[in-house]
């Protein structure tokens, strides 16, 4: 089957190293990117809430993306243990 259909396989590509830290912040904390004063000023002055709505303002909803991750297998794919979140070589 596989060669018939050879792009059917599973690709698995190397994560850049640039990319792992934000994953772990998303995995960890919900967001790709710390909401820090600067953002919070910023979005004040545009008329949103300083805190988006995300895990930042929902918490419980990083267990949600952790139960997602796990279930799809993302952790195993990319090298990842979560409860640790270190990157296994």
């Amino acid at each position: 089957m596989s060669d018939i259909f050879p792009w059917r396989r599973p690709v698995k590509a190397p994560i850049p190293t640039s990319v792992k830290a934000q994953l772990i912040r998303h995995f960890s904390i919900g967001l790709l990117y710390p909401i820090n004063e600067e953002i919070m000023e910023y979005r004040r002055k545009s008329g949103l809430a300083p805190v988006p709505p995300t895990a930042h303002r929902y918490p419980e909803a990083v267990q949600d993306v952790q139960t997602l991750i796990k279930a799809m297998k993302v952790d195993k794919k990319i090298g990842l243990d979560l409860d640790t979140m270190e990157y296994q070589c």
